[in-house]
């Protein structure tokens, strides 16, 4: 069974000396919806030049949204903490 599709958020953290982290959210619609223009460009780049693209099955395109919360990088380096992930 597949998890229901809840709202997403892209997070980035980032923690230094100073005294208060920083934070900025994107929502993972806006990334879905940025790849998804970017996948119709290339396949009518390829059809106005008259060879079709390669097929790209566009339901893979929300693969993210079925994962639990989790971080996907996490960098520290001279007392700074970078952390990006998928809440």
């Amino acid at each position: 069974m597949r998890p229901p599709l809840r709202p997403r958020f892209l997070y980035l953290a980032v923690r230094g000396p100073w005294p208060f982290p920083l934070y900025l959210a994107l929502p993972l619609f806006l990334l879905e919806w940025g790849l998804l223009l970017l996948l119709f460009l290339w396949e009518t780049r390829g059809l106005l030049r008259g060879r079709p693209g390669p097929r790209v099955p566009l339901l893979e395109v929300f693969a993210l949204r079925g994962l639990p919360p989790l971080p996907l990088l996490l960098l520290e380096a001279k007392g700074v903490r970078v952390k990006v992930g998928l809440w």
